[in-house]
């Protein structure tokens, strides 16, 4: 099963970092193949959350159960698909204290579930999704850095 696993430094704060990667309903406005993202339910500690995407033209959608838990230095976002397009996805974002500033941390395992097109399928798959999380990173990098000192941008056409 592939693992996509992609990783940023922060200058900011891990509370702050954590902010902005717990509000997925955001991240179409970081995440050009991400059209849209909707919390169904809402718990003090959890959400189900509905993901829709394009990937290459094709649409591809889901909804996983997202469980936070912070903790003194860092926290972590637990999340796994209950239904969708996938076969199997799920993994974590997890953020930490790291001298000065902070990392944020994505991970996840996916399936496609197309037993004879997955050899083909995952590799493009995982690289799209490692791209897409990357970018997102680097994005949220630049709003939390552009926070601590101060700076109003806006960002990706974005009227934020």
């Amino acid at each position: 099963m592939p693992v996509v696993q992609v990783r940023e430094s922060f200058a900011g704060p891990w509370h702050e970092v954590f902010d902005w990667v717990a509000n997925f309903e955001r991240y179409p406005e970081f995440v050009p193949d991400l059209t849209k993202v909707v919390v169904l339910e809402r718990g003090e500690d959890w959400t189900i959350s509905r993901w829709e995407a394009k990937i290459g033209g094709t649409p591809l959608g889901w909804t996983e159960r997202d469980v936070w838990v912070r903790e003194k230095e860092g926290g972590r976002i637990v999340f796994e698909q209950l239904e969708g397009d996938l076969k199997r996805f799920s993994g974590h974002w997890k953020v930490a204290c790291e001298g000065l500033g902070s990392t944020a941390e994505f991970r996840c395992e996916f399936e496609i579930g197309l037993a004879g097109l997955a050899i083909m399928l995952h590799p493009v798959a995982g690289l799209k999704l490692r791209q897409s999380m990357a970018g997102l990173l680097r994005n949220l990098k630049i709003r939390v850095e552009a926070a601590e000192d101060g700076t109003s941008i806006r960002f990706l056409d974005s009227p934020l």
